[in-house]
């Protein structure tokens, strides 16, 4: 990414859906591009994926891998852009997993549109679910659900009336998570 070779800081919530539209293929990818200590997660993820959901979107699958290759431990997907059941969070699982055998560990997800309380609810469900499946208890707890796009007090007076399993918002700045 432009980013990583250039030193370019990444801020903003429409850079997150841009770039993960910006794939359309794996054909983009290079295997220097979906490595980690020389581990290839492209044919984990891919295989997890087909585990998941084998009908997710594979443009999202690329742009998570590629995401995840360039900031190995600070993997935060933003699995709204499509369809965030079907291809988003199952996309992200299976990143995650390929993630997990490289020795690494992705955040979690950021939830940017939708009805937030409901989704965070899901993808808890899902994240429970995934580790069940794959003996890896560890995650269960591990990834963290992420909130942004115009949180205020209401919103989140809101989200705690519905019950969500919301960890974090992200209020501002993307780089307000990091630090």
């Amino acid at each position: 990414t432009a980013s990583q070779i250039f030193g370019v800081p990444l801020h903003g919530t429409s850079f997150g859906h841009a770039f993960v539209s910006s794939f359309d293929g794996l054909e983009t990818l290079s295997t220097a591009s979906t490595t980690i200590d020389g581990t290839d997660i492209l044919p984990l993820a891919l295989r997890y994926r087909a585990q998941l959901n084998k009908d997710s979107n594979i443009g999202e699958l690329a742009a998570f891998v590629c995401y995840a290759t360039s900031f190995p431990d600070a993997s935060l997907a933003l699995v709204d852009t499509y369809d965030t059941l079907r291809s988003g969070i199952p996309n992200f699982l299976a990143v995650a997993l390929a993630l997990e055998k490289a020795g690494k560990r992705a955040i979690g997800i950021r939830l940017d549109s939708g009805d937030i309380a409901y989704l965070s609810r899901c993808a808890r469900q899902m994240f429970a679910r995934t580790a069940k499946a794959f003996e890896m208890p560890q995650l269960t707890s591990a990834f963290k659900i992420v909130a942004s796009n115009n949180i205020n007090e209401d919103v989140i007076n809101s989200l705690n009336e519905q019950g969500h399993e919301v960890d974090a918002y992200m209020i501002g700045m993307v780089e307000a998570l990091y630090s």
